[in-house]
């Protein structure tokens, strides 16, 4: 019996629906949509908690994820540490694993890359060193004397980030939810040095918070329970403001923090990350969103052709009668 119409659409090789996926997934990145990402009061509420601090004020920005969700947290991580270098707050920078301490890594090197557009630029803690003999530490002070010395920003560079200033990388230690609550005492306790071998006690940042009680904020980004450590051992002992960044299969499960009021807020998988990125544009910090907009491109963009084969697949099921048939389908493979 000769196949109609219907029956060949429900037949339909699942390859053909494969290369339909691939092909959808690779045009946003070269023709962006620009579909619209609205940012919800959990987000913005984090937005504007960091939005009220400056150089005299100091966060945490914890890495405690792997690869594995790197692509729902890096983001996360990447958009914090911008608005906060963006507005000189000094940011110490965390890991929960080795793995979370390469994140680290490549989180920092992404937002300090030359080649890319907006991206700060790093002086490190040697080449500053002659200034602080000279006892200039203020942040203001201290750029508008490397300025004045004949070092000018790079016409793609958003500002300046000066290590021992405005930002440390202090990176992972064993047991790190003990670490955490050694730090409520001590920060230079746990980490005499940071990841590059600098001395932390001869750093300003650590010399205006020197533990975590002195710290205005800590955000975490995990895509497992590890996060649940800065309430434990921060939010609860000392009351240290924290806010998450959490994988979407896992926001559900911290909404009861968000309920208790115990965090500042959360961002919810690439979605949260892409709702930061429009904030930081809408507020005039850069020109356009970063790699969670585009993300949410082509994530919409797959949701919106598998619900379309779904819709097709229902009708060709109804409208072919194959409901009343019984007709076993040769898709079933």
């Amino acid at each position: 019996m000769k196949e109609n119409i219907w029956g060949r659409m429900l037949n339909l090789d699942r390859r053909w629906i494969f290369l339909f996926i691939g092909v959808v997934c690779i045009v946003p990145f070269f023709v962006p949509f620009g579909l619209p990402v609205i940012p919800t009061r959990h987000v913005i509420s984090i937005f504007d908690y960091i939005e009220e601090l400056g150089p005299e004020n100091a966060i945490f920005v914890s890495f405690d994820f792997d690869p594995g969700t790197d692509p729902e947290n890096m983001p996360m991580a990447v958009a914090i540490t911008r608005h906060a270098f963006a507005r000189h707050i000094p940011v110490f920078f965390t890991a929960n694993g080795p793995l979370a301490q390469g994140m680290l890594e490549s989180g920092f090197a992404y937002i300090t890359n030359p080649l890319s557009e907006g991206y700060f630029h790093v002086v490190s803690w040697s080449e500053w060193a002659s200034y602080r003999e000279m006892g200039i530490t203020d942040r203001s002070e201290l750029e508008a004397a490397w300025e004045a010395d004949g070092h000018v920003l790079p016409d793609n560079a958003a500002g300046w980030v000066f290590e021992g200033r405005d930002f440390a990388k202090l990176g992972y230690l064993p047991y790190f939810s003990l670490v955490i609550l050694g730090m409520t005492s001590s920060i230079a306790a746990q980490y005499p040095e940071d990841m590059n071998g600098n001395p932390l006690v001869e750093m300003p940042m650590l010399q205006e918070h020197k533990n975590l009680r002195e710290v205005d904020l800590a955000t975490t980004f995990s895509g497992t329970a590890a996060c649940t450590w800065w309430i434990t051992f921060g939010r609860e002992k000392i009351g240290l403001p924290v806010a998450f960044g959490v994988t979407a299969v896992s926001a559900t499960d911290y909404t009861i923090f968000i309920q208790s009021g115990q965090i500042v807020g959360q961002m919810g998988g690439l979605r949260g990350a892409a709702e930061y990125e429009v904030l930081l544009q809408q507020r005039g910090y850069f020109d356009k969103p970063d790699r969670a907009f585009v993300g949410m491109d082509v994530q919409n963009a797959a949701h919106l052709l598998i619900l379309f084969f779904i819709v097709l697949g229902n009708i060709a099921y109804f409208a072919g009668g194959f409901h009343k048939k019984g007709v076993l389908l040769k898709g079933r493979r």
